[in-house]
């Protein structure tokens, strides 16, 4: 690697940690602010609201990584730009498209690491700080063996739906559960409500259970039948229960890929699909608001560093915006989910080579 690559690659990399850094304290203060409330009302301890916020921070990380990566960028050229080292690179033999090199680099080097961290830390991190959440700040526990998630919904493999108000993890119980099992048409052949069902020796075990038997309309027949004790004949494990609990963020993409195959409902396999997409999709964000940003801040005519990072703003507004009609149209059926998952990072791609040619 030349010198100027080293010195360019290490301007940019001190812009970027900066900008992570502050907008992660941003984020953190207002969801603080937004939180005072409950973290008061339940005396939440000092070191369960860092607990939480050091289990989020991955899945923060994947968020703001691009804003970051184009504030960075547009930092560090604006400066260079300011201090005439553009046209003495330029001067000196240096392409505009040799300059823009290292930066191309390190935001495909930041895109693979945020997929790496969103397939490998993420889902865990997530169940964490979901339960800490949860658990001890919205209800009050004290404890982090007390963490728990809510209002639990469970796709079985066998036509079964579950449904549970509280999982605690550490006890491996389900509070409050509802079980729905169709046939194999889909149709409504019965319905379990448990107090708790607890995972015991290798299997789930129901406690003080009320059966209910449903005829084709869905009408009840017979009289309800009670047990104290009866066994949940699932294939599901308590980490398995955790990572489809139709939270995406628990899962990365081969769980999320196995978890859609199970599934039979047309609607819900689409919405799925395109969440899948998603995850491999959008961790590539950062190259791509990179290619733009660096394109546009490379120009050295007067006043065209900040027309650069205007215009560099209102492309990445106009990103989210369509990404996210994409996004809509891919759940509703109207688009295949690689297209909605896809399509915005291929048109603005277009834009930056576009943008990149311009400007060498």
């Amino acid at each position: 690697m030349r010198i100027l690559d080293r010195y360019l690659i290490r301007g940019f990399a001190y812009s970027f940690a900066a900008c992570l850094l502050l907008i992660f304290i941003l984020f953190v203060t207002v969801d603080i602010f937004n939180h005072l409330d409950e973290f008061l009302k339940n005396s939440v301890r000092l070191w369960v609201i860092f607990s939480y916020y050091f289990y989020l921070l991955p899945n923060l990380f994947v968020q703001i990584v691009p804003i970051a990566t184009l504030l960075a960028v547009l930092y560090t050229l604006s400066a260079l730009n300011r201090h005439h080292e553009i046209i003495a690179m330029k001067a000196g033999g240096v392409s505009p498209l040799h300059i823009l090199y290292p930066y191309l680099f390190a935001g495909m080097l930041i895109s693979f690491s945020a997929f790496l961290i969103n397939e490998t830390v993420v889902p865990r991190a997530s169940v964490t700080s979901t339960a800490i959440l949860e658990g001890l700040i919205e209800r009050g526990k004290k404890d982090l063996s007390d963490k728990a998630i809510t209002n639990v919904t469970l796709n079985s493999a066998d036509n079964r739906m579950i449904f549970a108000r509280e999982y605690l993890i550490a006890g491996q119980t389900l509070y409050d559960v509802v079980i729905l099992e169709a046939n194999a048409n889909q149709t409504l052949k019965s319905k379990l409500v448990a107090k708790k069902a607890r995972y015991e020796d290798g299997r789930w075990l129901l406690y003080d259970v009320v059966r209910t038997r449903m005829d084709r309309r869905g009408n009840m027949t017979g009289d309800p039948v009670f047990s104290a004790t009866t066994e949940l004949e699932i294939p599901e494990k308590p980490e398995d229960l955790i990572r489809k609990t139709s939270q995406v963020e628990f899962m990365n993409v081969k769980q999320l890929g196995n978890y859609i195959s199970h599934l039979s409902g047309a609607k819900i396999v689409q919405r799925l699909s395109v969440d899948l997409e998603t995850k491999i999709a959008f961790p590539f964000v950062s190259f791509i608001v990179m290619l733009i940003g660096a394109a546009l801040a490379m120009r050295t005519q007067r006043g065209s560093a900040m027309v650069g990072i205007g215009t560099s703003l209102v492309v990445v507004i106009l990103y989210y915006g369509l990404h996210s009609i994409c996004l809509a149209l891919g759940k509703g059926g109207f688009l295949t989910p690689m297209v909605a998952a896809w399509l915005t990072n291929f048109v603005f791609a277009g834009v930056g080579i576009y943008l990149i040619r311009r400007a060498s």
